[in-house]
């Protein structure tokens, strides 16, 4: 019941108040459509894009998507786009300013908006007064990506085909070595093919039944060092088929080193917007006059009740 005589009493308060809070409401209307004209606040322009990865290996565990934002918001890249377009003339900011850097960066940062979409993919939009360097300044931010991208890979790389190298090397050695000893024992001691020599020798063994003769001596040979030649060409066939894996990872490394691959997949490219995003003016006219509705009618509210007070008392 309070409520309701509450609400009467309300009404009959803006009825009474209704042509001063008319011209108040007028006067909030001409003001905030005057204030939020572009004499006042520069219109500005808003171009998008929308990226996919490609060919980006994340690290540990984020995806590529993930690994795209850190490399999108990276200081490289906004130093990048500060210096491409002059922007601390473009955004009219001091630079004999103590701290015009920080400004600079607060300001790039307000008319940019970096983030991943549902579907995995990343969207930029970017605001300025110009339509044009708003497109392109996103197209520079694509160009820089795959820059940072590359280097990032390539050093990555880089990495691996040295690892790679240094395998081969150590692999070459080993088989220089091992194949040096097999030729030792086949010079010094006549061991070309064991399985053969064996059964040959055997047979000539047998047949001339000496052991003196040329076959006892072979046998002799293939008994002393036969283990160990087995044992080496086991060995050199191991690490020449090891070799031989480890040199294709090896020029497929370099390969990739001299690759020029582009790390973006555009979806929706930037274009120069014909047709303004901000400020919203019809936005800022409604808020404006109902905040200034709002408190007027709280202020006559206090001035009523004090015109009671002072009334009863």
């Amino acid at each position: 019941m309070n409520n309701y005589f509450n609400n009467i009493n309300s009404l009959k308060l803006i009825n009474k108040w209704k042509f001063h809070l008319l011209i108040i409401v007028l006067i909030s209307v001409i003001l905030s459509i005057f204030f939020s004209s572009p004499a006042f606040i520069k219109p500005k322009y808003k171009s998008e894009a929308i990226i996919y990865p490609s060919n980006i290996i994340p690290y540990s565990s984020e995806t590529a998507t993930e690994q795209m934002l850190q490399l999108f918001m990276s200081t490289d890249i906004q130093k990048g786009i500060i210096k491409k377009f002059d922007l601390a003339k473009h955004y009219k900011i001091d630079t004999t300013k103590k701290h015009f850097k920080t400004i600079l960066k607060k300001e790039l940062e307000s008319n940019i908006l970096i983030k991943k979409t549902e579907y995995e993919s990343v969207a930029i939009e970017v605001l300025d007064v110009d339509p044009v360097i708003a497109c392109n300044i996103i197209k520079e931010m694509i160009n820089l990506f795959n820059l940072k991208a590359r280097t990032l890979q390539r050093t990555k790389t880089k990495e691996v085909v040295i690892i790679y190298k240094n395998l081969l090397d150590k692999k070459k050695k080993e088989i220089d070595s091992i194949e040096n000893r097999i030729n030792h024992i086949r010079t010094e001691y006549n061991i070309l093919d064991y399985a053969l020599q064996t059964k040959e020798a055997t047979r000539q063994y047998a047949k001339i039944n000496s052991s003196k003769s040329h076959a006892s001596k072979i046998l002799k040979n293939l008994e002393d060092k036969g283990g160990e030649f087995i044992l080496l060409n086991k060995y050199f066939e191991n690490i020449t088929n090891s070799y031989n894996e480890t040199k294709l990872k090896y020029d497929k490394s370099l390969s990739d080193l001299s690759k020029e691959l582009t790390y973006t997949n555009l979806i929706t490219s930037p274009v120069p917007a014909d047709k303004k995003s901000y400020p919203v003016r019809w936005l800022i006219v409604f808020i404006t006059t109902l905040a200034t509705l709002f408190f007027s009618i709280i202020i006559i509210a206090v001035i009523e009740n004090h015109k009671h007070f002072n009334y009863t008392d």
